[in-house]
């Protein structure tokens, strides 16, 4: 009796199925887990899998068979899975991992104009800023809001700049921001002060010896008083004869000049209030 027992020369047959049947998968995950069938003419003895950027190791079952928490390095991996028989025949499946990991830091920006300080002051109410951003992956966006009203998008990213953002009178405080592809902001502020330019005059009254615009005196001498006024303030009062003489009166709200020498007849006597922008206002007697 004679028992004929053939060499057993066919390969299994092993398919990844999970987490796709497809020969290329993309992951944010560190950790990958497999699953998948696996089959033989005679039958399968064992499963195991390889990364090509390091691990391997056994699965769990054979004709269906998972593969927990494999450890995925940063971008490629290949990982194969191999079905082995009684006779060591081998077959092979492959899936191609890509792991990107999420990104988690936020983009830096930074305001470089009109100035590189967190403060600045204009008497121009239209501002121009101008910066830089970096990001780990890359600066998708770079936006303005002002805390006074008005908002928009710089041009550029990396190198960014904005035109013609309106100010209002006193403090606006400016927000740049820097946002990447997973939606990680970063932020510069700078707090702009708007002095308008001041182009009103103050006013200035003489009040003494009269408030009326003609005075006759027998003294050679003249002493004034009077107030003055100004949106600001005012800086300085001044007067001036035209008969010859001029002066620096004492205070400014409420001022006074002593002494004016006359000249015989008429006399014009001209008080000038000054303010800090050179605004000039006048009163005569």
């Amino acid at each position: 009796t004679v028992t004929y027992n053939p060499s057993d020369t066919a390969a299994p047959t092993v398919t990844i199925t999970s987490p796709t049947s497809e020969s290329t998968y993309a992951t944010t995950s560190g950790n990958l887990d497999l699953g998948g069938t696996a089959s033989d003419n005679v039958g399968v003895t064992e499963v195991n899998w390889m990364n090509d950027r390091g691990g391997s190791g056994t699965a769990t079952g054979t004709t269906s068979w998972s593969v927990s928490g494999i450890t995925l390095q940063i971008g490629t991996n290949v990982i194969t899975v191999t079905a082995r028989d009684a006779a060591n025949n081998t077959g092979t499946d492959t899936l191609t991992v890509t792991y990107n990991p999420p990104d988690t830091i936020s983009p830096t920006v930074t305001i470089t104009s009109p100035t590189s300080e967190n403060t600045y002051t204009t008497t121009n109410g239209s501002l121009n800023l101008g910066g830089t951003a970096s990001d780990n992956v890359g600066v998708t966006q770079v936006t303005w809001l002002n805390n006074r009203g008005g908002s928009g998008t710089a041009s550029g990213t990396i190198s960014w700049n904005v035109s013609g953002i309106v100010l209002q009178s006193g403090v606006n405080v400016i927000t740049v921001t820097a946002r990447d592809a997973a939606n990680n902001t970063g932020t510069d502020t700078l707090t702009v002060t708007y002095n308008p330019p001041d182009t009103i005059s103050p006013t200035v009254t003489i009040t003494s010896p009269t408030s009326e615009s003609t005075y006759t005196t027998t003294n050679g001498s003249l002493n004034l008083e009077g107030t003055a006024s100004d949106n600001v303030g005012v800086t300085q009062v001044t007067w001036s004869n035209d008969r010859g003489g001029s002066g620096t009166a004492t205070g400014t709200t409420s001022w006074s000049v002593s002494g004016i020498t006359l000249q015989s007849g008429a006399n014009v006597i001209t008080v000038t209030a000054r303010d800090t922008a050179n605004n000039t206002g006048t009163d005569t007697l």
